[in-house]
Formats: structure tokens, sequence, C-alpha cells
């Protein structure tokens, strides 16, 4: 007869009604905005106490932060799961381009996340180090693609995270921007989306050059 490790149990429970109250949250923060993102509401989405919550995060600060790493987390993982794909396409500025295409497709899929992420949806948090290191983390497979382009040749050697650095300005700068409204059609967004991408590559190819 197999023995039942009670302790294991109760951490898994604790684990899965831990993720249940982000996926709550995240839906809240999507429907309702900063203002109805409560512990009570959140509590309440997933049939737990208030202080079950607190036990969990800490709060709503705590709350905040676990959303925040969630959101990187979902991108990385994102990013991995497209591994097939991203086979299929040639290293340099191709795939550049196809990373730029994700970015602006997990911005629509996960628009809670990455308002957390990114935006104004939190704007008196301020993420811990270990959060802000996560946020970090999820971006080396750009800087990972920069340095081939380089390797390559396609784009003048120099340093792959800054380069990185200026084309998520340029990614993020957009994508804000049409999250918030500011294009009334999909299709003009998506056009300045690639324009923008376009102008940054096309700088970090000539900028040495001047």
């Amino acid at each position: 007869m197999e023995s039942y490790d009670h302790r294991l149990a109760q951490d898994a429970l604790r684990q899965t009604l831990r993720q249940s109250m982000l996926d709550a949250a995240a839906r809240i923060l999507q429907q309702d905005g900063i203002a109805g993102l409560t512990v009570r509401k959140v509590a309440e989405a997933v049939n737990v106490s208030t202080t079950l919550l607190y036990s969990c995060f800490g709060g709503k600060d705590g709350l905040a932060d676990a959303l925040y790493q969630q959101g990187f987390r979902l991108f990385y993982d994102a990013y991995l799961a497209l591994g097939e794909q991203q086979a299929e396409v040639a290293p340099g500025l191709d795939r550049l381009r196809w990373y730029a295409m994700h970015y602006r497709r997990f911005a629509h899929e996960q628009s809670a996340y990455y308002q957390i992420m990114f935006g104004d949806a939190m704007p008196r948090f301020t993420p811990g180090e270990e959060a802000s290191q996560l946020a970090w983390h999820s971006f080396t497979p750009l800087v990972t693609e920069f340095a081939a382009a380089m390797t390559l040749g396609q784009i003048p050697q120099g340093s792959a995270s800054t380069a990185a650095r200026q084309l998520w300005a340029a990614m993020h700068g957009v994508v804000s921007l049409e999250l918030k409204g500011f294009y009334l059609r999909d299709t003009d967004a998506a056009k300045l989306y690639d324009g923008a991408v376009e102008a940054v590559l096309h700088y970090l190819q000539t900028a040495q050059e001047a």
C-alpha cells in the first residue's frame, strides 16, 4: 500500500489555489481595470477567504508582484513553445522580424498581463529585485537573436543587449498605443508596428556605416 504524504498534498493544493487566484486577478483586471482589482473580489472569484489570499500573497502588493512575474513567465514560455516554428525561420534579420511578430501577438492574447508587465495597470506598484531580474531574463532570446545577426554580418558588431533594448522600445511604444485604443483599425496598427520594427533594424544595419 502506497503511503500518503499529507504535506505534499497540501503544497499541491496551495499551488493550485494560488494559480487560480492569479488567473482570477488577471481576468478582473482585464474586465474592470485596476479600480476593480481588490483582494476581496479576487477571493470571491475563487470562493476562498481573504485571509487565505493574504496568506498566499501577503496582500495586494504581493499579488501585484506575483502577477508581474507570471506575465513574464508566460511571455518567455510562449516564445519557447514556438520552437519548431522558430527553427523554420532563418537566423538573423528574418528571425528578429519573427520575434517582433510574436511580441505583438502575445500583447494581444495576454493583454491583461501585458498591461501589468509594461503598462500602467498598477501605477503604484514597483517590482522587487527578483521580479525585475525575471523580466529582463525573458528578453534573453531577443538578445541571442541580435547576437546571431551580428555574427552573420547582417548587423554590425556591437552590443546585442543595447540593440535588443532599442527594438523593444519601438515594439512596446506602438503596442502600448494600440492597446490603449489610439488606432481605430488593426491594419493601421499593424502597418505602423511593422514600420517601426523595420526602422530600428535599418538604423542598426546602417548606424556604423555613417
